[in-house]
């Protein structure tokens, strides 16, 4: 699900633990991935699980995006209790997703 930079500033400032997949129309590795992620996203969402997962356009959002850092896309952040606590760029499988979601949740 997208997800714009008020709504996930929000989520942020609320302590929720949310992972962002920043991807761009242009990229390759971003258009493979991103059905993945969807998938995934949309798993967790109907199982109520504590994590949130989202995707957002960072030619949309580009300030925000520069102002959290992102240099390459895709690159996948996690945010827990206020605070950015997982961040790297490039292409994700399944698998490496879910590794990401266990440790954002877990901490």
């Amino acid at each position: 699900m997208e997800i714009n930079d008020s709504e996930l500033k929000d989520k942020i400032e609320n302590g929720e633990k949310v992972i962002v997949d920043f991807w761009a129309k242009f990229c390759g590795p971003c258009k493979v991935m991103k059905p993945v992620f969807d998938k995934i996203s949309q798993e967790y969402s109907d199982n109520n699980h504590d994590v949130q997962l989202y995707t957002m356009d960072v030619e949309e959002n580009r300030e925000f995006a520069v102002s959290l850092g992102i240099r390459a896309v895709p690159t996948i952040k996690g945010f827990s209790n206020n605070k950015e606590v997982f961040s790297q760029p490039g292409a994700k499988d399944e698998k490496q997703i879910k590794d990401i979601i266990e440790l954002v949740v877990n901490g």
